[in-house]
């Protein structure tokens, strides 16, 4: 995947080598229309004739105003450009195509009846509530440049639960660019990853896989997400978007590359139902790390939760487990002491768990110490718990690799339904519920599914092809493949119990 992605950077770069920055800050749409002409005072017409008394007519209520999706930010300069025809339009770089945000809000009304609006956003005297402003847009064809206080601004608002949306609006690489480097300057903890296919971006409200660009037809969009939990809480399109909104082209700039009409408003679409659909589950994230006085309390002899961290986007629901465990705590005979850890598998005492929790939603890789650590966890009398996050094909895949490797001579096998897991746990599961993407996807599902890998004749590795954790954090995540949320506790509390018991 990092392959492709710095393959996609250079061919994105070589199609721009004999062009500037400025040359990407062009008028988008046709030139200014010339002024009419005056006519001659022979040609006048008459005044209409008026009542002298105006005439009466009934006020109506102007409807409410519709609440902001979009703010659209100011930023950057800009360049004054001269036409043939002698005119001169001043062309700014967070405005290039004026009428982007509301042509794609009138396709929302249309489509889906969400009655949105934007409005003009600086980052000066910003608050970073998202609660007003769920999405911040930034779209030119020059580079970003923020300072300081502007990127802090942001790392508050998408750790807030707000979202980012950076549209290279004409395929320019040095906006594209510019915005990958200033968000890795925001958020230096976090990866930069590219969607993968079956993302619910991509289906939100269409299946959007197949789109066609300036250049080339039937290709997949590009968009690289930043993740915070298991939400994409910025996007960075390659592809100019807010053209094909409008429905108009950017014919100045012979290097540009972007989504025609359809494309650009089947992403669109998905892009402010993805913003919408996931805003809970931001606002969630973001109060999770505010954790009850019994969630940090030690005692003698506490139960550890302890979650492996990988260079992939590994921590997919914040507050996820402390949910998970104060659901056992209210509702088990044994009173315990939970408690959250993040471990590393190369460098902590991986010993003194008695299981770890992995999770995911991107491809992730384990290195020799890391595998060689785990290996002796495993063998030792250690559990690995491995929920795959949203259930998307990319992690899951990347499961079966790493655990190939850990161990070439076996095999997942999937737990059938009379296994103690299941029927001598603290709760007795013979039926489960499934997310609505999961029961569409697989309508005769009903049971709950698990694999597992048996070390030395007996089961130490548990995966979960649907997703646990976001049941646990308990908002609703579209288009997600999981269990429901009160069966997803029921599946982790027997889980825990099993490996604490065993």
């Amino acid at each position: 995947m990092k392959i492709k992605f710095m393959l996609f950077s250079i061919a994105l770069m070589l199609t721009s080598a004999h062009a500037n920055e400025d040359d990407f800050l062009r008028p988008v749409g046709l030139p200014p229309k010339a002024k009419p002409q005056m006519r001659q005072g022979g040609e006048a017409l008459p005044p209409l004739p008026l009542p002298a008394t105006p005439l009466r007519r009934s006020e109506k209520k102007r409807p409410p105003s519709p609440s902001t999706l979009i703010g659209k930010v100011i930023w950057g300069s800009y360049l004054d450009y001269k036409w043939e025809n002698g005119h001169t339009t001043r062309v700014y770089d967070w405005n290039m195509v004026p009428a982007d945000c509301q042509s794609l809000l009138r396709s929302a009304y249309k489509h889906l009846r969400m009655d949105y609006k934007v409005q003009t956003t600086s980052l000066d005297g910003f608050d970073s509530t998202p609660a007003e402003i769920p999405v911040l847009y930034f779209s030119g064809g020059r580079s970003l440049k923020f300072t300081d206080a502007d990127r802090e601004v942001l790392r508050k608002y998408m750790l807030s639960g707000g979202m980012l949306w950076f549209d290279s609006v004409v395929g320019s690489p040095y906006f594209y660019k510019s915005a990958l480097t200033e968000l890795k300057q925001m958020l230096p903890e976090v990866q930069i990853r590219r969607l993968p296919e079956d993302h619910p971006i991509f289906h939100m409200v269409n299946d959007s896989v197949q789109v066609n660009i300036k250049s080339k037809s039937k290709v997949m969009p590009v968009l690289d997400a930043v993740y915070i939990g298991s939400r994409v809480a910025a996007v960075v399109s390659a592809y100019g978007m807010g053209a094909g909104w409008d429905n108009t082209s950017p014919s100045l700039i012979k290097q540009a590359e972007y989504y025609d009409h359809p494309s650009a408003v089947r992403v669109g679409l998905n892009l402010v139902a993805y913003a919408m659909g996931y805003f809970r589950v931001g606002q969630s994230h973001a109060r999770a790390q505010i954790y009850k006085p019994e969630d940090i309390q030690e005692n003698s002899d506490p139960v550890v939760f302890a979650q492996v961290r990988t260079r992939g986007v590994w921590n997919t629901e914040p507050g996820g487990a402390n949910n998970l465990l104060r659901f056992m705590k209210k509702n088990l005979s044994v009173k315990a002491n939970y408690l959250v850890r993040t471990v590393r598998l190369d460098k902590d005492p991986l010993a003194d768990y008695s299981f770890l929790y992995l999770s995911g939603i991107t491809d992730f890789a384990l290195d020799n110490a890391e595998r060689s650590a785990l290996r002796s966890y495993l063998q030792g009398g250690g559990y690995l718990i491995i929920d795959n996050s949203l259930g998307l094909d990319q992690f899951g895949k990347a499961v079966y690799r790493e655990i190939a490797r850990l161990y070439p001579e076996s095999s997942f096998k999937k737990i059938p339904a009379g296994h103690p897991l299941y029927q001598k746990g603290p709760f007795k599961i013979d039926k489960v519920r499934y997310t609505i993407a999961a029961r569409a996807k697989y309508p005769a599902l009903s049971t709950p599914v698990f694999e597992t890998m048996k070390i030395d004749g007996e089961e130490h590795i548990f995966y979960s092809p649907f997703d646990m954790a976001a049941g646990w954090q308990g908002d609703d995540h579209p288009l997600s493949y999981g269990y429901a949320p009160g069966d997803s506790l029921l599946l982790g509390a027997n889980l825990v119990t099993y490996c604490l018991t065993h």
